[in-house]
């Protein structure tokens, strides 16, 4: 498990994981859900010497990861927003205390 960078209360089983690719122009913080179905993935990115940042959710279906977009698709430039949206993404996707997800995660 790596590093939390934007400190997220992620619920028990979930991972994080940060690829910092150097050769690449954006990085990527990746909260996984224990049985590997849903994803909460934040891309960091510049623009000139702007930074940016993007919130996905994905969903595992066929053999094959579906974007689901918190916040349609904007970007962010405040790191407290994207904290914010991304913590907002992973409590939806934990389990409700009758076993269900939001339903937004199925759509």
């Amino acid at each position: 498990m790596t590093d939390d960078p934007f400190s997220l209360t992620i619920p028990e089983g979930w991972t994080v994981e940060t690829d910092g690719d150097t050769d690449d122009a954006s990085a990527q913080t990746i909260y996984e859900s224990p049985d590997a179905d849903y994803r909460v993935v934040v891309t960091e990115f510049a623009r000139g010497l702007t930074l940016y940042w993007w919130v996905d959710i994905f969903a595992h279906a066929d053999g094959e990861w579906h974007r689901r977009e918190v916040g349609f698709g904007d970007s962010y430039r405040d790191p407290e927003k994207v904290t914010a949206a991304a913590q907002d993404a992973v409590d939806q996707l934990a389990p409700t205390t009758d076993g269900h997800l939001q339903s937004f995660a199925d759509n």
